[in-house]
């Protein structure tokens, strides 16, 4: 087998010719070329070739005599339509991939594919990188050798570079036609992509594929990259996601999150996804609801870590060592009585340097500032800037907990969409939470983000 360097461009409209003994006969040309999509490196498993008379039919590879810019040869007749086999990763180059967008995994960002460059390894013809930029588009209109000398005279700063590695890059599926949009790429590579890079990645995308894009993440990625979208944006895709698929993710999302998400939409179809969730999610959710937004009640969220009075300084390090996996924050902790009334507020930086044996009421600051359910926004922001807090505890009438606003709840509510979604988030966790945890500062204890 005779194989050669090559860009898709040049394949897709080749000539084929069928190899008999020493006889060569045109049969029709290359129509689409067929990959392994899920492997690192693809390797071409067959062409599409649309013959003389009209028909498309299917060469495997491993038919290919030779295959070059200049030429495609076979030396079996392609398969009919009935006897082409198909791989459940094939990736068809013409139709799926030159001219569709694809996300560069390591840049962040969607680019559009202008052309696909082919090369031997071993036995194969594989795909090796994308072509995203000038000479992609030139080499299609067939103006390659022209595109060459002009990208020559070209200044390189500001061109930019043309090919991508095909390992840095990785195309959106699509399951069927109108089916779910994916990204083909390993979950650990998704993990590795910050939340608000894979919102950009999901932002940049038509409005129609990125409610399937989020769909295909895991419920905990699809989250974390859902709370850093515009409202806009999450309503959107909210609104096309199916109930069930829309319950996994929205229970994943920190509860205040949620909460200001399902405000946004109308009450049937939020009973409808509340009703889906897990009870104790939705309860939390429900119960943040039930808070007109204006007020602390309607900023906070329900998860705080806390510890009864009555342990010490090992104790309470063990209690929060079996809470703290999932804790948002675990900086500040509260001491609540069996009411749920605030005792105290200590910092871990206090339980370090405090010894062992040392009751946690001893070294808890118990002077504790709060604010009710019904204390409007402006000052809860008011008192937060006052003393320097990190968060701040929300109380009921009888002056029982019931959550924590945070600094980044009340930046969030001071400064436009665009600015603050830029601007990091307090006591972030890839984690579901599962237990309250928190964060808060009292006067008398050390203050500031951390």
């Amino acid at each position: 087998m005779e194989l050669h360097e090559a860009f898709a461009s040049e394949l897709v409209g080749e000539n084929v010719e069928l190899l008999t003994g020493t006889q060569r006969s045109r049969i029709g040309k290359v129509q689409d070329i067929a990959v392994a999509g899920s492997e690192r490196f693809p390797p071409v498993v067959g062409l599409y070739v649309k013959g003389t008379d009209g028909v498309v039919r299917y060469a495997p590879f491993s038919s290919v005599v030779s295959m070059s810019p200049r030429e495609v040869t076979l030396g079996e007749r392609p398969l009919e339509g009935a006897s082409a086999p198909t791989a459940i990763d094939e990736l068809l180059l013409q139709k799926e991939l030159l001219d569709k967008q694809i996300v560069d995994v390591d840049g962040h960002k969607v680019v559009r594919v202008n052309d696909v460059k082919l090369a031997p390894a071993g036995d194969y013809l594989r795909v090796i990188a994308v072509d995203v930029g000038l000479p992609g588009l030139m080499r299609r209109m067939g103006l390659r050798r022209l595109g060459d000398r002009m990208l020559d005279r070209m200044p390189k700063a500001g061109v930019g570079a043309s090919l991508i590695s095909w390992d840095a890059v990785q195309p959106l599926g699509i399951d069927s036609p109108g089916g779910a949009v994916r990204l083909r790429v390993t979950q650990d590579r998704i993990d590795r992509i910050h939340p608000a890079d894979l919102a950009g990645i999901i932002e940049d995308l038509a409005a129609s594929d990125q409610a399937s894009l989020i769909g295909s993440l895991d419920e905990e990625t699809a989250a974390d990259a859902l709370e850093q979208l515009p409202v806009d944006t999450q309503l959107s895709i909210l609104e096309d996601l199916h109930p069930h698929q829309a319950a996994d993710i929205i229970e994943n999302m920190e509860p205040d999150d949620a909460a200001d998400l399902l405000s946004e939409i109308d009450q049937d179809k939020q009973q409808e996804i509340l009703q889906l969730m897990e009870p104790e999610e939705a309860q939390d959710i429900r119960e943040l609801l039930a808070h007109p937004e204006e007020t602390a009640g309607g900023l906070m969220t329900t998860e705080y870590l806390s510890v009864p009075p009555g342990l010490n300084v090992a104790q309470t390090f063990e209690h929060i060592r079996q809470a703290a996996e999932d804790a948002e924050l675990v900086y500040y902790i509260y001491v609540l009585d069996e009411s749920e009334h605030v005792l105290g507020v200590v910092s871990l930086r206090e339980l370090i340097t405090a010894p062992p044996h040392t009751q946690i009421t001893e070294i808890a600051v118990d002077d504790v500032v709060t604010v009710d359910l019904k204390t409007p926004r402006d000052e809860v922001a008011t008192t937060i800037a006052r003393y320097d807090f990190v968060a701040l505890p929300v109380v009921d009438a009888e002056g029982r907990m019931q959550g924590i606003v945070t600094v980044d709840d009340v930046v969030d509510v001071l400064l436009p969409e665009k600015l603050r979604k830029m601007l990091p988030r307090v006591g972030k966790s890839r984690s579901k939470p599962h237990v309250h945890g928190g964060k808060a500062v009292a006067p008398g204890s050390s203050s500031g983000a951390q």
